[in-house]
Formats: C-alpha cells, structure tokens, sequence
C-alpha cells in the first residue's frame, strides 16, 4: 500500500519539507542464476530523443497566453541605501502594467530577510525594483525611466581585506563568524613531534556556474492555485520558499520542472525571480515570466566562494603524525557557508588533527551549492599539502 512520507532538510542554511509517495510493495528480487547484461551495453536515453531533437520542454521555453514580461532593475553598487525610487516616467510608457520596489512591494520574507527588495542594496546586482510588461523590449526600456537615489556605503568585496581591521564592518558582530570546528587528538602535539612539518596558504578563486539555462521561473495565478514553471534541481526547495515568501499553504501552490538546462547545484531553491514573477501574476492575473539574463546569472545567481586556507602538517617515519587546517570562505551575502575543511575532517585516518572554518561576509554575490561544496577547494588544499610534505619526506605521496 502506497505511504506519505514527510521529510525535512536543510539546504543552503534553510529549511525545507518535502512528501514523497512511497510505494508499498517490496522491490522484486531476480531469480537465482539471473544473467544481467546491464554493464558493456549500450542503452537508449529515456529522455534522450527528446533533447536532441528539440522536442524537450524547458522553462524557457514556456509562453502562456497574455503572458507578461518581467525584468529587474539591479545596483550598480556594492553596498548603498535606496533613499527615494521614482517610477513615474517608466508607469507612463504604454505597456508597462507593474511596477515593484521596497516602498511598495508586500512583505516577501527570503532567507531570514522580510522583503526581497532591501533598504540596503549589499552587492553588485542586487535587486531594486522589478517591472512587468505586455513585451520583454518594453519592460527594458521601462528599467531605464526608473530614477533611483542611492546613498553610497562603505563596502568591501575583496575575502583577505575583509578579514583585515581596516575593512567596513558589515555586520553587527563582524564580517567573520566561526562556521565549524573539528578536533582529534592534540594537534599542536603532533606537529612538535613530527621530524618533518610543511606550512602553507592556498586560494581558490570565485568560480560561476554559468548553466546553459540561466535561472528563471514562469509563473500563473487563477485565484485559487499558484503553477510555477521553474528551472530547478528541487522542485520541493522552490515551493517550500514560496509557501515562506508569500504565505500561501502548500495545496495552493504547484511547481513544474520538465527538463532542465543545467544547474550544477545553484538551482536548488526559491530565487527572488520565482517570487517577483508570483507577485505580479497574482497583483495583475496574467501569466508571468521572469528569466535572468546571462549577466544577471553571473551577478546574482551564486557562485562558488573564494577561500583563503591555511595548513600546518607533520610527519614521521612515512606518516602522516597532525594536520591543522584553518580556511576562510568569501560568502557574499549568503546566510551559510560551503566548509573547505570536509575533506581534511573525514578523508584520512590521521591521529591528530584541528579544522576551524570561518564564514567571511562581503559586499559580493551570494555563495550558492556547486557540485560538493567546500569539498572541491578543501580537497586541493589539502592534497596540495599533502603532496609537499611527501616531497620533503622523500616519499611517493600516493604510497
């Protein structure tokens, strides 16, 4: 007999629900002496004729009828206040139907925050003010009438300067807030008795994720049900934000993903495009689309953190005797943090070890999830690591 399952996860810092239909039958096991031909054998893509031939139906390829486009005005500053917005002259243009902003958008709490349009405008591409129009040309020329009045901030982007005492303070309690520790053994030990110790900095480099289909949502309203067509890795992740973002209970509100064009982990919850494309079919009962350029994608779609990482390993007789590692993580404005040190904290069977990893907040994009996070940028540290205190042991470091 089929059963609902509830489940809960956290995922970038927030928490979601999910239901899944669980089939009740037990899975049929294969008779003995059952000859499997699975592997060396070609087999056809379920969904593969479909994508090659055109025939796969992605978001971006959804246009409903009367449907409205959707484009957002985005600072041009890393950190300023948006004393006054003046939409008057971009209301005016014909076929500009809506007009949204902090003074009078409805409360849309995302990620901890009440409104999806801030007083404070914290990065690069940050969303002021978002327009609805019968055409895309329209709702750009419309972004252009906007006047905006911007009180300019301290800020700072850059990981290393924000830790630095001379940089803005962002943050009531300080740009940098221990994220995870790890201990075992005595570190500090190790490395005194250790004959050989390497002391090293490693960076990564903020990297994007840059999907063949940039991020974007289709959204309809009948008065009664909320359809979102979503390019999403979790179906589930958008419709618990929206049920956060605009109150609305989970049997009121439905999201679809056919196929999707990439995702790489960034498309794993609610966006603000999902919910500004909601508010206006639901202000204005049309259809609404709103699909994030490709500079809107590398601007405000996440990416993957720089790191700062250092490392103290020790060794003895062919062995590894303690590994410290420290590292630091630009999260932008992201609420969470991708931790470097996974790797350094599971992968090897070393006695004595002490991982510390810091979430560092900076006036650039959100970090969001790509492919392992934290893993990736920690695994190279610390096999780099690894790789020079071999070399100063002598030894083959894959032995």
């Amino acid at each position: 007999m089929p059963r609902v399952v509830k489940s809960r996860e956290e995922f970038e810092g927030e928490i979601y629900e999910s239901l899944v239909l669980v089939e009740g039958k037990d899975l049929p096991v294969p008779p003995t002496g059952t000859e499997f031909v699975e592997i060396a054998h070609s087999r056809r893509r379920i969904d593969g004729a479909q994508r090659v031939t055109g025939r796969a139906r992605y978001t971006q390829d959804i246009y409903l009828p009367g449907m409205l486009h959707v484009r957002v005005l985005r600072s041009p500053y890393p950190r300023a206040r948006v004393r006054r917005i003046d939409t008057k002259k971009a209301e005016a243009l014909p076929g500009v139907r809506g007009v949204l902003h902090r003074f009078n958008a409805p409360k849309a709490a995302f990620r901890g925050e009440e409104t999806i349009f801030r007083e404070e405008v914290r990065f690069v591409g940050d969303e002021v003010a978002a327009i609805a129009a019968d055409d895309e040309q329209t709702a750009v020329d419309a972004l252009r009438l906007i006047e905006v009045d911007y009180e300019l901030l301290p800020h700072v982007v850059d990981l290393e300067e924000a830790i630095g005492d001379m940089a803005p303070r962002l943050e009531t309690d300080g740009n940098v807030a221990e994220a995870a520790t790890h201990k075992r053994g005595d570190a500090k030990r190790g490395l005194r008795e250790a004959d050989f110790v390497v002391d090293a900095t490693y960076r990564t480099s903020t990297q994007l994720h840059n999907s063949l289909e940039t991020h974007g949502a289709v959204a309809t309203w009948d008065g009664e049900q909320l359809t979102v067509y979503e390019s999403t890795q979790h179906v589930f992740g958008v419709r618990q934000g929206l049920k956060t973002a605009l109150k609305l209970p989970f049997s009121k509100i439905r999201v679809l993903c056919d196929y999707m064009g990439g995702g790489f982990g960034s498309k794993g919850g609610v966006g603000k495009y999902s919910i500004i494309a909601s508010l206006f079919t639901m202000q204005l009962g049309r259809p609404a689309r709103c699909v994030l350029t490709r500079d809107e994608e590398n601007l405000a779609a996440g990416n993957r953190s720089a790191t700062l990482q250092q490392l103290r390993v020790g060794g003895k007789g062919g062995r590894i005797t303690a590994l410290e590692h420290t590292s630091w993580a630009n999260v932008g404005q992201g609420k969470w943090v991708a931790n470097p040190t996974g790797p350094t904290n599971t992968l090897y069977d070393i006695a004595n070890l002490s991982s510390k990893s810091y979430k560092v907040v900076t006036n650039a994009g959100s970090l969001s999830a790509f492919r392992a996070p934290g893993y990736v940028e920690g695994t190279f540290a610390l096999e780099s690591a690894i790789d020079e205190l071999a070399d100063k042991m002598g030894v083959d470091p894959l032995v």
